[in-house]
């Protein structure tokens, strides 16, 4: 075996397991050798929970890198983290070049969780998964495996991943009175994918903050195909706000985040290769995976103002400096597709530098337009003054113009 003087302790800490432990191995990995072996010892932060997409990702991302010859081989030390199952004593590669014919490399079965690492695309098998999952326990929601099937045929119908490398993995966990789900996989990504699509309006997107189109109705990937209708996200989306639960969908240095009918937020993050979906659904509230679809069917139903709070860090476009009309001008859109979902939105520009004056003059028109919505426009401290200047005026107009909806019924029911 390759040397196995690489070690890293990754300590999973409350907030961001997944990609903070998953930019840790990264960086640390780029300094091994192709030919040598990493040794990852996970740990946890005190009074921190360990969570199913941390794992997940971390055994993802390290199938990824053995499979991409960044490293020779990878070994995973779970013994200071109290899993809901037993780790096999055996390395990546043990586990990915196995010498068994079935397309599933890893499956890992407890009574509150299953977490199953496939290494070949075999739809076959994965049927049987999927019937397996729908008879795992009495108290998983009615449809969840199809809403799962959604999200993990996505890898294959999306990701674009070689037969050697095609490899993804997911996670399933019970506690609490909730359901986690994890789904991740190393491909092209959502911007990737979304160019190659074969509907005219993904294809448009794939510049954009994707997740905000593909949560929305009547936004399909690539049609209809073996069971998969490129609507995954949007359904997914609704059951989490139907079911008061969270969801977060993780793609190169995006990340959208939606939780409960509170908020919703864009922002940019460590990069993570590929995909990942994961969230949490109430097992004591509606999951409803039938009228998600028929909210896909009839739009026009869907409340729109649904969210109380849409946050959206400018930094999720990779630039620090907002100044050409294309980005400008998709932005704005994206801004427009925010103001569909709530009834106040929130402008983080952490780590913007500048902006052009054209994009001031769209900002300014943006929340004249919309004198219902509530919009604040959070200035980084350590901005110029001329930018603070330039926000600092947009705030003053947001708060001027802004028209309190709730106060305006109550002085025109009372006159």
């Amino acid at each position: 075996m390759a040397p196995t003087n690489n070690a890293l302790e990754v300590q999973l800490k409350s907030i961001g397991q997944a990609v903070e432990a998953v930019k840790a191995v990264k960086q640390f990995s780029q300094n091994v050798k192709p030919e040598e072996t990493l040794n990852i010892k996970v740990s946890l932060a005190p009074k921190t929970r360990v969570e199913i997409a941390a794992v997940s990702s971390l055994i993802q991302y390290a199938c990824h890198i053995v499979q991409s010859e960044k490293v020779h081989d990878v070994l995973l030390d779970f013994s200071q983290v109290k899993l809901p199952f037993t780790f096999p004593n055996k390395s990546i590669r043990e586990i990915l070049f196995a010498n068994h014919e079935s397309s599933i490399a890893l499956e890992l079965t407890s009574k509150d969780c299953r977490l199953t690492v496939f290494r070949k695309n075999n739809h076959d098998e994965r049927d049987d998964w999927y019937e397996n999952i729908k008879n795992w326990r009495k108290d998983l929601p009615n449809k969840f495996h199809l809403m799962l099937n959604e999200l993990v045929e996505n890898v294959p119908a999306h990701a674009q991943l070689p037969a050697d490398k095609f490899c993804f993995t997911v996670g399933l966990l019970f506690s609490t009175k909730k359901l986690y789900y994890c789904v991740a996989d190393n491909g092209v990504g959502l911007h990737g994918s979304l160019k190659e699509a074969i509907v005219p309006d993904a294809k448009d997107v794939a510049s954009r903050a994707c997740a905000l189109h593909l949560t929305r109705a009547q936004v399909t990937s690539k049609g209809i195909e073996r069971g998969h209708q490129g609507v995954g996200l949007f359904i997914t989306s609704e059951l989490a706000t139907m079911n008061k639960g969270y969801l977060e969908i993780l793609s190169g240095v995006q990340e959208y985040e939606q939780r409960d009918t509170t908020v919703t937020s864009v922002r940019g993050i460590a990069e993570w290769e590929g995909t990942m979906v994961h969230g949490a659904i109430n097992l004591d509230q509606e999951f409803n995976y039938r009228r998600a679809m028929k909210l896909f069917a009839e739009p026009s139903t869907i409340i729109k103002d649904r969210f109380l709070v849409c946050q959206i860090s400018l930094n999720v476009y990779g630039q620090r400096s907002l100044r050409t009309r294309e980005l400008c001008e998709e932005i704005m859109h994206d801004l427009d597709i925010a103001a569909e979902r709530s009834s106040k939105i929130i402008l983080d520009f952490k780590d913007i530098e500048e902006i052009s004056q054209a994009f001031h003059g769209f900002l300014r028109k943006f929340v004249t337009d919309h004198k219902k919505i509530r919009i604040m426009i959070m200035v980084p401290p350590d901005a110029d003054d001329e930018l603070k200047e330039d926000l600092g005026e947009l705030n003053n107009l947001a708060n001027e113009n802004w028209v309190d909806v709730d106060d305006s019924s109550d002085s025109s029911n009372s006159s």
